[in-house]
């Protein structure tokens, strides 16, 4: 019996030390930056660290990733909240709008601060990219488990967002850490309420540093994604009805790449996928896919950055500029109905 029981023990103490072993590999951090309270997802056997910021649009603030032994920020202006004029950086969600709305009678204008659109016989007003990044999303919950690192986000409409949009939704974000990844699924729910399809585009404006690896050359940094058309822009980045052909399939130098010139690319054929390099051996490779896809014209990434002055946005989108005023673009969903948007992003050594 002293001998079972000595084993039983032994067997009991193995199993605890191989559960906290592996339970070691990923968890989930309450931290703060600064005076906003970040939640940091990490997977230490694959060196990825993933930060996220739910009071500030559940945003991804930081993407870390460790190279050569050290600790690397990929993203552009990470954990960084102090207030500053230009771009934030890091990887806000947009939605329900991508980009700017000009209404018919407005004038397109690069350098307006608001947008809006017509819907039903009324016009409201929609901030650029939608209102989702300048809300708080609520946390539902967190895990770390011997599998992954994980936190579930929920962002639900409020008098306010009726103002701007008149329908009731439930939006939910998933993050999950595994395997040296993070995937991302992105759920839109229209609320059985409605009285008709909810329109919206969706996208998120993540931010890279440029370069990656401090010393390298960020304009020697190559981007390829396997695009086929560009949809081409007139005032206010306004889509003009034209396209031309375009891909990135064999690469391209950022320094070869318009600055600050949003450059609007679909045709895809599968799922699209980007891939950007540094030259110090540093490689990003994001994708994405979802439910259902809006017919022609449909942004699926949306490049937009200036490699020389330290950022470059690959953006993921399914939207399209002006869309609520266009009617293209956007997904409609039915009341009652969901759309979900995955996404993948993974960081490598080559």
């Amino acid at each position: 019996m002293a001998v079972r029981g000595k084993i039983g023990l032994m067997s009991t103490l193995l199993c605890l030390m191989l559960a906290l072993a592996a339970g070691d590999r990923y968890t989930v951090i309450d931290d703060k930056t600064g005076d906003v309270p970040i939640k940091v997802l990490r997977d230490e056997q694959a060196g990825l660290e993933v930060a996220v910021a739910p009071t500030k649009g559940g945003e991804i603030t930081s993407l870390r990733f460790r190279f050569k032994s050290n600790w690397i920020e990929t993203l552009y202006l990470a954990r960084d909240y102090s207030p500053r004029q230009g771009w934030t950086g890091k990887a806000p969600w947009l939605w329900p709008a991508t980009g700017r709305n000009f209404p018919k009678g407005v004038k397109a204008n690069e350098e307006a601060v608001g947008s809006s659109y017509d819907w039903e016989g009324k016009r409201y007003p929609m901030p650029i990219h939608g209102f989702a990044k300048d809300m708080a999303w609520k946390v539902e919950s967190q895990s770390a488990n011997a599998g992954s690192a994980g936190l579930k986000l929920s962002l639900r409409d409020t008098p306010e967002t009726r103002r701007m949009y008149p329908f009731g939704f439930l939006v939910r974000v998933e993050y999950a850490v595994i395997e040296g990844r993070l995937d991302i699924v992105y759920t839109v729910v229209s609320d059985a309420g409605n009285s008709g399809v909810m329109p919206f585009s969706a996208g998120n404006h993540i931010t890279f540093r440029t370069p990656l690896v401090e010393g390298s050359d960020p304009l020697g940094m190559r981007f390829e994604t396997p695009s086929k058309v560009e949809y081409l822009k007139g005032p206010g980045s306004v889509p003009n009805g034209e396209k031309r052909a375009r891909s990135f399939s064999g690469g391209a130098r950022l320094g070869e790449i318009e600055k600050r010139q949003a450059v609007s690319l679909g045709g895809y054929t599968g799922k699209p996928y980007m891939t950007l390099r540094d030259p110090a051996g540093v490689e990003i490779r994001m994708e994405h896919e979802s439910d259902t896809l809006p017919g022609e014209p449909v942004i699926r990434f949306n490049v937009w950055g200036d490699a020389g002055d330290g950022y470059f946005s690959p953006e993921p989108w399914v939207g399209l500029q002006n869309s609520l005023n266009l009617r293209q673009g956007i997904v409609e969903l039915a009341p009652g109905k969901e759309w979900k948007w995955r996404l993948r992003i993974a960081v490598a050594q080559r």
